[in-house]
C-alpha cells in the first residue's frame, strides 16, 4: 500500500485443522504490524492554571502531604510551622493517545444443514455429488461441507497514563478534547519526565487487547494491525516539596496545570528528559525493553520504533 509499510512480527507453524470448527482467540499464524504515515506525534499542552494559584492552593494542603493518617495522630502530626517549602517545579507528565484497527481475513469450514421440503426423496444430487436425507422427529435435512469466507475489523482506542497510574475514567480524553496543544518536534522541557509506559510496552498492550477478541476460524488468509496513532502528550504538573522539619519527612502536594486540581500525598519524579529531545528520540525511549516486552525476542519492536516515514526497515534483513 503507497505510504504504508508492513513488518511482521511472527511466524509460527500452523497444522491441518478438523472440519470441526476451531475457535482462536487472539493473534494469527502470521501477524503484520504496520505505521500509517505520521502516526507518531508529540503534542505539549499550554499552561493554564498561574504559578501563584498553585502555589496557595498547596500551602493549604501542605499538612496533608504526609498521608491520611499522619495528621490524625493526635501525639505526632504536622503543624504550620513546622512544614515548610523546600522547592517546587512546573513539570511535565506523559500520556498515550492509542488508535488501531485489527484486519483479519480468515477462513471456517463447517457443516451447513440444508431442509429437504419432500417427503418422498431419499437422497439429493447437487453438482454431481451424492447426499443422503437424515431424519430426526419430522426434520429432514441433507449436511453440506462448506468454506466460509470473513472478513473483520476491530477497533481499539484509549488513553494511558505515561507513569503507568489508573486516572479517573475519562480524564486524559477530556485534556484532549478541553485544552490547546502544540504539536512538536523537537521538545525543549527540562522537566518533562521520562515515560514508564514506554513503546514496545504500549506496542504490547495493544496486541494482547486486540488478541483478546475471539475469531472462529481454520485459517488466517491475513491478520494486519495498523496503528493510526500513537500520539505523546505532555501535560503542565506543578509539584511542591514540603519538608516536615521536626520528623525528617518530605511530601509532596501537586496542582494540575490545567484544571488547579489538587493532589494530596503526591511523588517527585527525578528521571526527567533532556533538555533538548526529538520526536525520534522519544519513541525510541525504551528500546532496550523490547525484548524482554515481546516473547522470543525485540528484533522487530525495536526496529518499528525506530522507523520514521522517511524510510521503513524490515527487520527480517536486519
Amino acid at each position: 500500500m503507497p505510504g504504508i509499510d508492513s513488518v511482521p512480527l511472527r511466524q509460527a507453524e500452523s497444522g491441518n485443522q478438523s472440519l470441526n470448527m476451531t475457535t482462536i482467540s487472539g493473534i494469527s499464524m502470521t501477524e503484520h504490524l504496520q505505521y500509517i504515515d505520521n502516526a507518531e506525534k508529540v503534542f505539549v499542552f499550554d499552561q493554564v492554571y498561574p504559578l501563584s494559584a498553585a502555589n496557595e492552593q498547596a500551602n493549604q494542603k501542605k499538612l496533608n502531604a504526609f498521608g491520611f493518617w499522619t495528621k490524625l495522630n493526635p501525639f505526632k502530626r504536622p503543624r504550620d510551622e513546622t512544614v515548610l517549602l523546600s522547592k517546587h517545579v512546573l513539570r511535565y507528565e506523559p500520556f498515550w493517545h492509542v488508535v488501531t484497527t485489527r484486519s483479519v481475513d480468515y477462513s471456517r469450514e463447517l457443516i451447513y444443514p440444508v431442509d429437504i421440503g419432500n417427503a418422498y426423496a431419499h437422497k439429493v444430487v447437487i453438482n454431481g455429488k451424492e447426499y443422503s436425507i437424515a431424519e430426526q422427529g419430522n426434520k429432514r435435512t441433507i449436511s453440506m461441507q462448506a468454506v466460509e469466507y470473513s472478513h473483520r475489523k476491530i477497533k481499539y482506542e484509549d488513553h494511558l497514563d505515561g507513569l503507568s497510574r489508573d486516572p479517573k475514567k475519562g480524564a486524559l480524553a477530556n485534556y484532549i478534547n478541553k485544552y490547546k496543544v502544540q504539536e512538536h518536534s523537537v521538545l525543549e522541557l527540562p522537566e518533562a519526565v521520562v515515560p514508564q509506559l514506554r513503546l514496545p510496552m504500549l506496542l504490547q498492550k495493544i496486541r494482547q487487547t486486540l488478541a483478546a477478541e475471539t475469531i472462529h476460524a481454520h485459517e488466517f488468509q491475513e491478520d494486519l494491525i495498523t496503528i493510526e496513532k500513537v500520539h505523546l502528550y505532555y501535560r503542565p504538573v506543578f509539584a511542591f516539596e514540603f519538608a516536615w522539619t521536626t520528623e525528617d519527612k518530605v511530601g509532596v502536594i501537586e496542582v494540575d496545570g490545567l484544571t488547579g486540581e489538587v493532589i494530596e500525598n503526591g511523588q517527585w519524579f527525578k528521571e526527567t528528559l533532556q533538555a533538548f529531545t526529538t520526536r525520534e528520540m522519544l519513541f525510541e525511549l525504551g528500546s532496550e525493553l523490547a525484548s524482554a516486552v515481546v516473547p522470543g525476542g525485540g528484533t522487530a519492536v525495536r526496529v518499528i520504533e525506530k522507523m520514521t516515514s522517511e524510510g521503513r526497515v524490515d527487520p527480517l534483513s536486519a
